[in-house]
């Protein structure tokens, strides 16, 4: 079954494929999470003020963000360029606020779709989960949608021209967050250039280092991530970044182990950073001829047989997010659609494998210079990528 509608906002999107497509519907997230506990305040739900105040404090941002723009005008000793500037502070500060009401009704939305009051307690720290040590999840046990075992390695193709190398790596390394031991996955993706004959640069655009941990069931939980960003190899920010236990930042449920159609999880909550929200659709997916199609890799194709996932933001309320999964492989194929229908991002799995000597041996993985590959990566995620 393929679902190929789309609407205005990714949360009227998801609402609608549920009611037209999926007749079982499960909500909210596994644990005392998923209670409802509506009290009345602030004129409706815990949930509901939730995407009031932060409209407000969005508001207030964009506010100083304006006037901040204007003190820097006011410093431009030419007239007509600090009148222009002017002008684009204002341009920018009328598109940001429609930003901030966008969001608001996103939120809305996905209180809606989720269900809840509010968000509590961090799955983490609910008593009635229990936690896989790390270093006890192997291939008997391990998630078959998204593997914690270390070693484990996928190498995709991103971007609209596919000029991206991304690798996510299961490192050996551990963290304890909110007071857990969580596994550090890192998630690298360079842009690749030909600059002769069989010789390739790769410059870092995003390095990731993402923490998860597992429950007895199976279920796949974030822990936080430290996500760097970067510009022509210079690093630029740290947007998105969140660790649960740090400013009121919660962790969520990544993948389940048994998803149901209609299933809808918080993957992250840390409200302005990460607030990330799966829905499961079937589990007989093939991506549509409007998200691409199939993975050209005749070994990635769904053929009916998927996973498949809608992902959404309110930080990011004109996206819509697909992945697709194969049991006991993991995802083969992601798409980011714009509210008007246009691919936006494509990311295509090229090879999978159970240690670093996969980009290297898996002429499919289709990198033009490994070795040049491995020596960008080690440089911005050392830890996982250089050899002892």
């Amino acid at each position: 079954m393929n679902i190929n509608l789309l609407s205005d906002s990714s949360f009227r999107f998801a609402r609608l494929a549920r009611s037209l497509f999926l007749p079982i519907v499960v909500i909210g997230v596994i644990g005392p999470s998923s209670l409802v506990r509506a009290d009345g305040m602030d004129g409706g739900s815990a949930c509901e003020g939730t995407a009031r105040k932060m409209f407000t404090a969005c508001r207030a941002e964009k506010r100083d963000d304006f006037f901040t723009d204007l003190a820097n005008c006011q410093n431009i000793g030419d007239a007509d360029a600090r009148s222009e500037c002017r002008d684009d502070a204002r341009a920018t500060r009328i598109e940001e606020l429609q930003l901030c009401g966008a969001q608001k009704g996103a939120r809305e939305d996905a209180c809606e779709l989720l269900g809840e009051n509010r968000f509590d307690p961090d799955p983490l720290l609910d008593p009635n989960i229990m936690f896989v040590n790390p270093e006890d999840i192997n291939e008997g046990n391990a998630n078959t949608f998204f593997s914690l075992v270390p070693g484990s390695i996928l190498v995709s193709r991103t971007g609209l021209e596919q000029d991206e190398v991304d690798v996510v790596f299961v490192t050996d390394e551990v963290r304890e967050i909110s007071g857990q031991l969580c596994r550090i996955v890192a998630d690298v993706a360079a842009e690749e250039e030909e600059v002769g004959p069989d010789e390739f640069e790769y410059t870092i655009v995003e390095a990731t280092d993402d923490s998860y941990l597992q429950d007895l069931s199976g279920s796949v939980y974030y822990c936080g991530e430290i996500s760097r960003s970067f510009e022509d190899g210079v690093l630029r920010e740290l947007e998105g970044s969140f660790e649960s236990g740090i400013d009121s930042a919660k962790g969520g449920i990544l993948m389940r182990a048994m998803p149901m159609p209609g299933d809808i999880d918080r993957q992250e909550f840390s409200l302005g950073d990460a607030e990330d929200i799966v829905e499961y659709l079937t589990m007989n997916e093939t991506p549509t001829e409007l998200q691409g199609g199939e993975n050209p890799n005749e070994e990635f194709q769904c053929n009916g047989g998927c996973l498949g996932t809608h992902e959404f933001a309110p930080l990011e309320p004109d996206i819509d997010g697909f992945k697709f999964y194969l049991p006991n492989v993991g995802i083969v194929l992601a798409v980011d659609l714009t509210d008007e229908g246009v691919i936006d991002d494509r990311e295509v799995t090229q090879c999978v494998g159970d240690s670093l000597d996969t980009l290297q041996d898996d002429a499919s993985c289709g990198i033009g210079d490994p070795e040049a590959l491995l020596e960008a990566l080690c440089k911005v995620s050392p830890d996982a990528f250089c050899a002892d």
